[in-house]
C-alpha cells in the first residue's frame, strides 16, 4: 500500500474543517485539488473515508480508526522540523512571529535595529488575537498577554505595561466633560467589538460605561487608533501605543489596569541558534524600553 503523505494532510483538514471548502480554505489550495487528494488517498486504502451528507462530511468507521493514526503522523512530522531547526547551525534563516496589532505597532518602529542585530535572519509578523499552535509550527516565537495551555511552552516575561485614557485633540476641545469624572456617561467612546470583551482593557470600560456601548466598535486596534485620531471620541489604547501618538493626549492613567507580557517558544526550538538570536533581541528591545510600558515618557 503506496500513499502520498500529503493526502493524508488534507484528510487531517477535512477532518477538522467539515468540508472540502473549508478544508481547501485552510490549506490555501483549490477545492478540487482537495477533493483529488481525498479520493486518492480512498483509493489507496481501497476504502471510503467519509460519507457525504448535505451539510458536510462525516468520518466512516474505517475514516475513524485512521484519523488518530494520521494525527500522530503529523505530530511526528512536525517534531521533526522543530528538530531539524534546532540543528541548524549558522545564524541563517527565517522567523514567524504571532503578536497582536498593538504589539506590532511598537515592535515595527524597532525592526531596523533589529535587523542589525540579525542581519541574516528574515522576520514574518503574522498578527492574531488568538495563540498560535506552536506545535504545528503556526510560529516560532509568539508574545502574548498571557501563557495559553499549550504543551511544550517555554515562556520568557517582557514586563508589564500599563493602560490609560486618550483623546483626539479637538474632540477634546468640543467635549471638555472628558477631562472629568462625567466622560465615562457624557462623551462618546471608541473600542473593540463584543467579541474582544474578554481584554481586560474592555471589561474595565464596559464597568465604566455601564449601559452605554462603545459609539465606535472594531475587531482591530489598529482601526481603534485611528478612529480616535479622527476625533471619533475617548478610547483606552496600552501607553506604548498611546504615548507615541502625537495628535492623541493622554486624560488618565489607569493605574489598576495592567497586563503582562511574554515571549512564547516550543521548546523544540530553545537550541535553535536563530530563533535565540531573535528571541534574545526582542528580550532585550522589550527591557530596554520598560518605561514607555508603565506610560512614563514618550517613545
Amino acid at each position: 500500500m503506496n500513499f502520498d503523505w500529503d493526502d493524508l494532510k488534507v484528510f487531517l483538514a477535512i477532518c477538522e474543517q467539515g468540508t472540502l471548502s473549508a478544508a481547501s480554505r485552510s490549506l490555501s489550495i483549490s477545492q478540487p485539488t482537495v477533493g483529488r487528494r481525498l479520493k486518492s488517498l480512498e483509493n489507496s486504502l481501497d476504502t471510503q473515508l467519509f460519507d457525504r451528507l448535505p451539510d458536510g462530511l462525516v468520518l466512516t468507521r474505517h475514516g475513524e480508526q485512521l484519523q488518530p493514526l494520521a494525527q500522530n503522523m503529523q505530530l511526528a512530522a512536525n517534531a521533526v522540523q522543530r528538530q531539524q531547526a534546532s540543528f541548524s547551525t549558522p545564524v541563517k534563516g527565517s522567523v514567524r512571529i504571532s503578536m497582536y496589532e498593538q504589539i506590532a505597532q511598537f515592535v515595527v518602529p524597532h525592526l531596523p535595529l533589529i535587523r542589525k542585530q540579525c542581519p541574516n535572519i528574515e522576520i514574518e509578523i503574522s498578527i492574531a488575537h488568538n495563540a498560535a499552535n506552536l506545535s504545528r509550527r503556526e510560529a516560532d516565537i509568539m508574545i502574548r498577554k498571557c501563557i495559553p495551555d499549550l504543551p511544550d511552552i517555554i515562556a520568557k516575561p517582557l514586563g508589564h505595561y500599563h493602560y490609560a485614557i486618550y483623546s483626539g485633540h479637538e474632540y477634546l476641545r468640543q467635549n471638555p466633560a472628558a477631562l472629568t469624572q462625567q466622560r465615562y456617561q457624557q462623551c462618546d467612546w471608541v473600542g473593540f467589538d463584543d467579541e474582544h470583551v474578554y481584554f481586560s482593557s474592555q471589561r474595565w470600560l464596559r464597568d465604566k460605561l455601564q449601559d452605554k456601548l462603545p459609539v465606535i466598535r472594531s475587531n482591530n486596534g489598529v482601526t481603534i487608533l485611528d478612529a480616535m485620531v479622527q476625533n471619533c471620541g475617548l478610547g483606552i489604547l496600552p501607553c506604548f501605543v498611546g504615548d507615541r501618538e502625537p495628535r492623541l493626549e493622554k486624560l488618565l492613567t489607569i493605574e489598576d489596569e495592567s497586563a503582562s507580557l511574554y515571549l512564547l517558544i516550543h521548546k523544540d526550538l530553545r537550541k535553535s541558534a536563530v530563533v535565540r538570536m531573535m528571541m534574545n533581541a526582542l528580550i532585550d528591545m522589550f527591557h530596554d524600553h520598560h518605561e514607555i510600558f508603565h506610560g512614563h515618557t514618550h517613545l
